[in-house]
């Protein structure tokens, strides 16, 4: 059984034995990880209940639910001789009693080795009832969240996203101090409106210009000289970032997989900022992260279709999602949407956790429809992505049940997602780190080989195993091309249908890993080339 998942959702209802069964897995996996663990607080309380386990009940109610066994020694987690009735009593009227709102766990006795502990299972509360917290230390100082094997003090901003959970934030129709209709793009303007008149039936198309955009809550406020707001100016705005100026995307390239620099210094394979209007930034996004992957070609009896290592429809549906949901308040307003790509994966990270009731587990198979700026949502229904002819979201709920599907059906696998409540992160592993693929992401008979930029024909064959062959790795390409003799980086890139920016990323691995190296001492010499090292 996992350990770290909601506890109702496992056993709650369950039988004892199942819930013994379950006390025994936590039990040896603490052992063998030597601490507790995210989903499981374990204490001795060989002298009473101690005052920390109020904390841990609380950061467990405040996250994804846990367990919490005393009788257990803290080092080795061996039983330890306790009063299970007296302890069991103290928790049950700690829980109700010095907690806000009052937690009731479910409380028992289970064995372990032999002796009898106490066990209590806390369930997450519900996003209209967090946060909870000690009401001693109120709610400032008396907020926890779980981390891997403890509890942590939730900061001011982290507690405000709880406390937006209990309604439906206003922060996207705040008012812009200092913008006017005139900072809104004209074009972006006109191609809402128009749309507006063609598709929203008789009651808007008779509406003048500043009508429609005050229903949709991109102007407020009277008279003749009416308010821009924050909906209003991300997504119609000629350069939102003069009024607000961290609301942007950055875009970071790292080399190394675990973000480090290489040996000689760099940090990044490639950098930007990107400001502008969200329809602006969304499109911008995606050509930078399709400007740092791979691609391959698969042919079949149809012909060739290049397929990049992460699709161009999950990568737009992310960055909406981020842009979308991210927090605007103005706690949140210091921080960016942050697109980070490693050589094994893609990285979305937008500022708020989840808002309002999620079901975790089926967030990528059911639509998913509570939205932190729902004025936003709606506005961006209608507002264009510039020379695409489609808008930026379809607001149904839908998008992440439609990015799991196009990266299951591109051989990505699963995506990731992780609320840590001041923030949430997308994470989609890379289609071209290995060339992984699922047995329905191409064609029976197809041939999956390096895109090449000379049109060679490669005839489609049947094969009897689905598995992708070796040489659609970019690095045995590398090896191959590079068995032939010395050549730079952007003859290689060119071989294998990648940006430099691209094909670096596996040389630099392929350097660290000490199989190739590069022929002249200065990495920027113009006479460098990358050669195969010598076997020792």
């Amino acid at each position: 059984m996992a350990v770290g998942a909601t506890p109702s959702s496992r056993f709650g209802d369950g039988p004892p034995s199942e819930f013994q069964g379950w006390v025994d897995e936590a039990v040896r996996r603490a052992r063998e990880a030597g601490t507790d663990l995210r989903g499981v607080e374990i204490k001795a309380a060989a002298g009473g209940l101690p005052r920390s386990v109020r904390n841990s009940v609380c950061a467990f109610a405040n996250t994804q639910g846990g367990v919490v066994i005393l009788g257990l020694s803290d080092s080795d987690f061996r039983p330890v001789p306790v009063d299970v009735a007296r302890l069991a009593n103290d928790l049950a009227s700690t829980c109700a009693e010095d907690l806000e709102p009052p937690i009731r766990p479910d409380i028992d006795v289970a064995g372990v080795d032999g002796c009898p502990v106490v066990v209590a299972l806390v369930d997450e509360l519900p996003a209209g009832r967090k946060p909870c917290y000690v009401r001693r230390r109120g709610l400032e100082g008396g907020t926890y969240t779980r981390t891997h094997d403890g509890d942590r003090r939730l900061s001011t901003y982290e507690i405000h996203v709880l406390m937006s959970g209990r309604g439906q934030p206003r922060d996207d129709v705040a008012v812009v101090e200092g913008a006017r209709p005139s900072d809104l793009d004209e074009d972006l303007v006109a191609a809402l409106l128009s749309r507006v008149r063609r598709r929203r039936g008789p009651a808007l198309a008779g509406a003048d210009d500043e009508e429609l955009l005050r229903m949709h809550r991109v102007l407020v406020g009277g008279g003749l000289d009416p308010s821009v707001t924050l909906a209003g100016l991300m997504a119609l705005g000629r350069y939102p970032q003069q009024f607000v100026p961290q609301l942007n995307v950055t875009f970071v390239a790292f080399p190394t997989i675990n973000g480090e620099p290489f040996g000689d210094g760099t940090r990044f394979l490639d950098n930007e900022s990107i400001d502008g209007s969200i329809p602006v930034m969304v499109a911008m996004a995606q050509a930078a992260v399709r400007r740092n992957s791979t691609r391959r070609a698969v042919v079949s009896g149809a012909g060739r279709q290049d397929v990049w290592e992460y699709p161009d429809e999950a990568v737009r549906e992310v960055v909406v999602n981020a842009l979308l949901h991210r927090d605007y308040h103005p706690l949140a307003q210091g921080a960016q949407v942050r697109i980070e790509t490693y050589p094994d994966r893609l990285a979305v990270t937008n500022p708020g956790g989840f808002h309002g009731d999620v079901n975790r587990s089926r967030l990528f198979t059911e639509p998913h429809t509570s939205s932190r700026n729902s004025y936003l949502a709606k506005l961006l229904e209608d507002v264009e992505i510039p020379r695409t002819n489609r808008t930026v979201c379809e607001n149904r709920g839908s998008g992440l049940v439609a990015v799991a599907r196009e990266l299951r059906a591109a051989g990505n696998g699963e995506p990731e997602l992780a609320d840590r409540i001041r923030e949430t992160t997308m994470t989609i592993r890379s289609g071209g780190y290995a060339f992984r693929r699922s047995p329905q992401s191409e064609p029976a008979d197809a041939e999956v080989v390096p895109c090449q930029r000379t049109e060679t024909q490669v005839t489609a064959r049947a094969r009897p195993s689905p598995s992708v062959p070796a040489a659609t790795d970019p690095r045995v390409r590398i090896r191959e091309l590079l068995a032939g003799g010395p050549l730079p980086t952007r003859t290689l890139a060119e071989a294998l249908a990648m940006t430099p920016q691209g094909a670096l990323k596996h040389l630099r691995w392929l350097e660290e890993a000490g199989e190739i190296e590069q022929t002249e001492p200065a990495r920027r010499s113009p006479l460098n080339r990358w050669r195969l090292t010598e076997a020792p």
